[in-house]
């Protein structure tokens, strides 16, 4: 009598499912996935990526690269677009108008292409560490430190983030603008006079090798320590840098596709990363004469602003 009852259930369901009375479970989205390279960290990012997303129900589709080409099929046909790095971001959007996410890659240079793209569904994770976030490393390696030196670009991107966080940090900002390249070394040299530390960002103009090795022996001469963006700028001199590695953009992009159900996209805002590690270069720090925490307390007092 029991099974007889358990059979026609069954089929009452299966039928109401069949007649659309009962909705069908949400399948995954169908992510596609442009990486700039192969190699390197979009690779490492890729590969992350595209791991954890399939055990969340979605189906991520390796929609190309730049060497390779583009896979227009899968671009034309996919709920969600992930583009990582400048120039994968920059092919996508040539083609299909789909929500688009981009990854690995600067605010900045994010900025420059969505002004020529305003009407496409288009947001971004970026690279860039939020202005207090940086502020709180030069604070955690050099506790007595009361004035923060920084450049900024043309467009002075990210100032009035800097501006808010030093006065929410009671902490000084020394800022100079840079038009071009011949302007650098006036401008760098104003700062590094009157700063305890220099802040250095990923902008276009100051990023260059040319531009990152003028500022390194400018500031070193100057005897102030630069918190970076890099740990190839730390590798190079910088005392400390803040950075997200593409395991962790991964992570972040994983975080939030958790919340998106398989129905419409809803991006997020753009933002930068939640999560992020340290470098410090102790071999710098013993030659400026700063005696520096370990990484544990620096990450500490990042996070809490409390010191051990």
């Amino acid at each position: 009598m029991v099974r007889r009852w358990r059979f026609r259930l069954h089929v009452c369901l299966l039928l109401m499912l069949l007649a659309g009375l009962v909705p069908a479970a949400r399948a995954g989205l169908e992510v596609a996935l442009v990486v700039s390279q192969r190699t390197g960290p979009h690779g490492v990012f890729a590969q992350n990526f595209s791991r954890a997303a399939a055990s969340l129900g979605h189906r991520v589709v390796d929609a190309g690269s730049l060497d390779e080409g583009l896979d227009d099929v899968a671009l034309a046909r996919a709920d969600l677009v992930i583009a990582s790095g400048e120039a994968a971001l920059a092919a996508v959007l040539r083609l299909h108008p789909r929500p688009t996410l981009a990854v690995m890659l600067g605010r900045a240079r994010f900025e420059n292409i969505r002004r020529s793209h305003a009407d496409r569904p288009l947001s971004a994770v970026t690279l860039d560490q939020p202005a207090e976030r940086q502020l709180r490393l030069l604070q955690a390696v050099m506790p007595d430190a009361q004035r923060a030196g920084i450049l900024f670009g043309p467009e002075r991107l990210g100032a009035e983030s800097f501006e808010r966080a030093a006065e929410a940090l009671q902490i000084d900002l020394v800022e100079r603008v840079v038009s071009d390249e011949s302007g650098l070394m006036k401008q760098l040299e104003a700062v590094l006079r009157e700063c305890d530390g220099l802040i250095a960002l990923p902008d276009a103009l100051l990023s260059t090798p040319v531009s990152v090795r003028s500022i390194l022996l400018t500031s070193y001469r100057y005897q102030r320590p630069i918190i970076a963006f890099s740990r190839a700028y730390v590798e190079a001199g910088a005392l400390a840098a803040i950075f997200t590695t593409p395991e962790q953009a991964a992570a972040d992009l994983i975080a939030w596709l958790r919340t998106q159900d398989g129905g419409r996209v809803e991006l997020p805002p753009v933002s930068g990363p939640a999560s992020f590690e340290i470098a410090v270069n102790r071999q710098v720090a013993r030659a400026l004469g700063i005696n520096v925490a370990s990484d544990e307390d620096l990450l500490r007092f990042i996070a809490t602003g409390v010191r051990r």
